[in-house]
């Protein structure tokens, strides 16, 4: 949820509190109404929380659902799509560090070098073993194929030209050891050996991150994991601010053990590397369509097991409670679904009606004190 719903929802609780004891230090009294000619606003209070008692009149608003995009609104962390630490493959000494900390380096980017010592010496050798080999192979098939010589003289150099360039293949691997690359592009977030440092196969040069794409990664409840899927378009909005589109490109198919929630990774491109690791999200995964109604967050109360929801008239004028499934946001107010299409929401104000109270209703946008 957004930031100032999350505010004006943490604030329905003492709310609650206040109008519960104000209700009781009134007593009841009558409501004075003036009944409306036209369908009220959804967004203004309308009623000074006094207690309603059973067949009493309760101030309600009426509310049609609209046809619109539902989302599922989650908060998340953001996270790296790979961390890697660069080791060494060879022994020796770092001579040369020219990775800095926190910039960003492109695959196959050196990040530590260690001295050569006798490696580029073999490689030298080997190759003018393989240079030798060669000139032994070409002779001894010109010689074959003028009938100087047999078959098996140039099947003995081709043996030789292969364990030659098998050779200068090894001592360039070994060579090519003495230089730690960056696995992938990303940041190199860490160095772990500096120049004068000792390596040993399998010895730590740095950490790389990779940050493009990046993942923000949320935890759904059962409920809205169900609804979700794999590839479903998602909004996202930083802790500071920035807003930006992702995609759906994990959801978990086992639940944790412990918080009963299923793991949700969304992927966001990151080109320049700008949206950092652990930064808070908020993520609003679509999950199709569907009706929904909208309300003022001000419309929401708690019931008596401390539940988020919305109050209305059921069948029958019985006052009902409907636990809050917000689906979107916008600036005009929150969208919740699972109501009928038409129904009357029991108006703010009024904390002591409670579910089970048979009431009339009242449509209006003001009270009398």
């Amino acid at each position: 949820m957004s930031r100032w719903l999350t505010l004006v929802l943490g604030a329905v609780a003492v709310l609650a509190a206040i109008y519960g004891l104000r209700a009781m230090m009134t007593g009841g009294g009558s409501i004075e109404t003036v009944r409306a000619e036209t369908v009220p606003t959804l967004d203004k209070p309308v009623s000074d929380g006094r207690v309603a008692r059973d067949g009493m009149q309760v101030v309600v608003v009426r509310s049609t659902s609209q046809q619109r995009p539902l989302f599922v609104s989650l908060t998340g962390r953001t996270e790296s799509v790979r961390t890697v630490t660069a080791r060494a493959e060879t022994t020796g000494t770092v001579r040369a560090a020219p990775a800095a900390e926190g910039r960003m380096v492109k695959r196959g980017d050196v990040l530590c070098e260690l001295d050569v010592e006798g490696r580029g010496a073999r490689v030298r050798e080997a190759e003018a073993e393989f240079r030798a080999k060669e000139l032994e192979h070409k002779a001894a098939a010109e010689l074959v194929a003028k009938g100087w010589a047999a078959a098996p003289r140039l099947e003995s150099a081709m043996a030789a030209l292969d364990a030659a360039r098998a050779s200068l293949s090894v001592a360039r691997s070994e060579l090519a050891k003495t230089r730690v690359t960056a696995p992938f592009g990303g940041v190199f977030e860490k160095r772990l050996a500096d120049i004068g440092d000792f390596l040993a196969p399998g010895s730590a040069c740095g950490v790389v991150v990779q940050l493009d794409p990046i993942l923000v990664v949320a935890e759904a409840a059962d409920q809205n994991a169900a609804r979700i899927e794999v590839d479903a378009p998602a909004r996202l909005r930083l802790s500071d601010g920035q807003e930006a589109q992702g995609q759906v490109r994990y959801l978990a198919k086992t639940a944790d053990p412990t918080a009963r929630t299923f793991r949700v990774e969304v992927e966001l491109a990151n080109p320049e590397g700008e949206i950092p690791v652990g930064r808070v999200t908020e993520v609003r995964i679509r999950v199709g369509e569907g009706e929904a109604h909208r309300v003022a967050p001000n419309f929401l109360t708690l019931d008596e097991q401390g539940r988020i929801g919305l109050r209305y008239l059921d069948v029958g004028g019985v006052v009902g409670f409907m636990p809050a499934d917000v689906v979107d946001e916008s600036p005009e107010g929150i969208w919740v679904a699972g109501l009928p299409k038409e129904t009357l929401i029991v108006a703010p104000g009024q904390e002591a009606v409670r579910a089970g109270v048979r009431a009339t209703p009242v449509f209006q946008e003001t009270i009398a004190p």
